[in-house]
């Protein structure tokens, strides 16, 4: 099994502009938070660029360890490699999942402390 380079390079590369947007809007919300005296909101955005890059890590490790075994495997190995590569797109998907959560959460909180 091989990985798709291009397609693999622009997904590291929508990660990382997901990352960088979410320090952003992270950084922009501190700023703002002192109009209202607000505390401790930014963060969640923060946490979420976090998620992102351990993400990213995670489906690194994936594409380089499990996709070249899996080209080259045998009858005997191959079922291990499948759930092993397997339980980490579990792992990612549950940290986009936590990604969109602190993200939402954050852009919520903010909203109902700025309406006020």
């Amino acid at each position: 099994m091989r990985a798709d380079i291009p397609a693999e390079i622009m997904f590291i590369v929508a990660i990382l502009l997901t990352i960088f947007s979410l320090v952003i809007f992270g950084l922009i919300i501190k700023r703002l938070l002192v109009l209202i005296q607000g505390k401790g909101i930014w963060i969640l955005p923060i946490i979420a660029s976090l998620c992102l890059i351990i993400l990213a890590v995670v489906h690194i490790y994936r594409m380089l360890f499990y996709f070249p075994l899996l080209g080259t495997a045998g009858p005997a190995d191959l079922f291990e490699l499948i759930v092993g590569s397997l339980s980490l797109a579990r792992i990612e998907s549950f940290l986009l999942l936590g990604s969109g959560i602190f993200a939402i959460i954050g852009g919520i909180l903010y909203y109902s402390a700025s309406s006020k």
